[in-house]
């Protein structure tokens, strides 16, 4: 059972969709190099955890998902469902404690998945090629002082007149390093218009989620007459990047991290 959609779209994307029993927690408008097979997947609920007794009644050998999926308020602690003889996998930049969250955890994960799956030559070539594209990135912007990177600043959503921040512990710092980029990134959670014009990023990263579009963030940024003089506003330098992408990681975030070095270094 696979719940969360990253995980599942690359366990879709490694050929593993016929050994998936039930998936669930959509966030995001699904990758298209694997959309079709991730919707035909057997959907417990939508952009939410399903029950215990659900995931029960379908007898899995193996649970992978996020570390939220196993707190006392969804399916409750590993352990417990260890002792019932279940596996579980927890995409590891959901896992608190292991420090900042970073691609090279989602790399991991692959590579777990290769082993957990008896598939490594198909993880390894996937990896090889993500290394390979990574590498690409980071030598166009090798050169570059940081003190002469674009700042990028992520914004998750509006409400009100204050805008929700991520952390620089977030995956987002990374991909914003690893695009060549310096992150404004600093404290989560909801702040005031101020810090974001005392912070004045070139450009912004923007969240989206399907609950919580981005081309509505976007919107909201643009009408706000208090930020017209801010950089990133003003030049409408804008990146989208899924939920999925930023959170744990998926399939989408290699292709987000040179899509945001492109538009920064263009």
């Amino acid at each position: 059972m696979s719940i969360s959609q990253a995980n599942t779209e690359m366990l879709v994307s490694l050929g593993l969709s016929d050994l998936i029993v039930a998936t669930a927690h959509r966030t995001s408008t699904p990758w298209p190099e694997t959309a079709a097979e991730y919707e035909s997947l057997n959907f417990l609920a939508m952009d939410d955890y399903p029950s215990k007794e659900v995931v029960l009644s379908l007898e899995p050998d193996l649970i992978v998902g996020w570390g939220s999926l196993f707190a006392d308020d969804a399916l409750g602690a590993t352990s417990d469902w260890n002792d019932r003889g279940i596996n579980t996998y927890l995409m590891k930049n959901t896992v608190s404690g292991l420090g900042k969250r970073n691609f090279e955890f989602l790399i991991q994960d692959i590579e777990n998945f290769g082993k957990i799956f008896d598939i490594e030559e198909k993880t390894d070539a996937l990896v090889a090629d993500i290394r390979s594209r990574l590498a690409a990135v980071e030598a166009r912007t090798a050169d570059i002082p940081e003190d002469e990177r674009p700042t990028v600043l992520t914004v998750q959503m509006l409400k009100d007149n204050e805008w929700f921040a991520r952390a620089d512990t977030d995956l987002t710092a990374n991909i914003i390093e690893l695009a060549g980029g310096k992150c404004l990134d600093e404290e989560y959670g909801y702040a005031s218009m101020e810090v974001l014009i005392d912070k004045n990023p070139d450009a912004i990263l923007v969240i989206d989620r399907e609950t919580k579009p981005a081309a509505d963030t976007i919107q909201g940024l643009l009408d706000n007459p208090a930020l017209q003089e801010v950089t990133a506003i003003k030049n409408q330098n804008f990146y989208t990047i899924t939920h999925v992408s930023f959170y744990c990681g998926s399939m989408q975030t290699i292709e987000d991290i040179e899509g945001l070095s492109e538009m920064l270094h263009k």
